[in-house]
């Protein structure tokens, strides 16, 4: 009876798991979490990414609709509230213009809509866009003349620019200058260029009425990444 008690002991030893095969195994399961949460770390932050790199492109977008939509409507038409101004200037355009870290610039633009004359304004805005900390602003005034020295209302475009710049294409010599200086006439097109931290550079080059009176609303585009 003894014998068969230490036979049936021996048996329940062997049946169980010994101290070196426990490590092993807890070695594995350690070793396959770890590849395991590698895994899923690592389509998380694609996905995040991914998102970012999809909320930065929508931003860009937005700004450039309306981008497209003030240039594109540039009109032929003089304005009071810009500083040091002499004669009858259509467009503004210079360094630290409207307080830009770089180039700023100044325009009226048609197609601002007022329903049934609704508002007590017309239909014509004066827009300008400049770069404050980093960001693209758009700045207006709800009416063309205005007093000097009246503050515009502003809003953020896009983040992350590093630099905004125009160039102007027309006047006698039907080239491009860094500067417009011409009084009572818009230059044919107008270059604006954005250096960004992410994307290099983006470019639009849009054709003013004066450029092309029969086609007001044209413009030619151009994305460097």
């Amino acid at each position: 009876m003894l014998s068969r008690k230490k036979k049936l002991n021996h048996k329940a030893f062997h049946k169980g798991f010994t101290l070196i095969e426990v490590m092993v195994a807890i070695m594995v399961f350690a070793s396959l979490s770890i590849a395991a949460y590698q895994v899923v770390n690592q389509v998380q932050r694609s996905n995040q990414q991914s998102a970012e790199k999809t909320a930065r492109l929508q931003e860009m977008q937005r700004a450039m609709i309306i981008m497209d939509s003030d240039f594109r409507q540039m009109v032929a038409r003089s304005f009071k509230g810009r500083a040091n101004s002499n004669g009858n200037r259509l467009l503004y355009a210079d360094q630290y213009l409207l307080d830009s870290q770089s180039q700023g610039i100044l325009f009226t633009r048609l197609g601002w809509q007022n329903p049934q004359q609704a508002f007590p304004r017309g239909e014509i805005v004066k827009v300008g866009y400049r770069v404050v900390d980093n960001q693209l602003e758009r700045v207006w005034w709800r009416y063309p003349d205005t007093p000097e020295g009246q503050e515009p209302l502003h809003k953020s475009l896009l983040a992350d620019v590093e630099e905004l710049s125009f160039r102007f294409y027309g006047s006698d010599n039907n080239t491009w200058q860094e500067t417009w200086q011409v009084e009572d006439k818009l230059p044919q097109a107008v270059e604006v260029t954005l250096e960004l931290k992410d994307y290099t550079k983006i470019r639009r080059v849009y054709l003013t009425a004066q450029g092309q009176a029969s086609t007001a609303n044209s413009s030619d585009e151009e994305v460097t990444q």
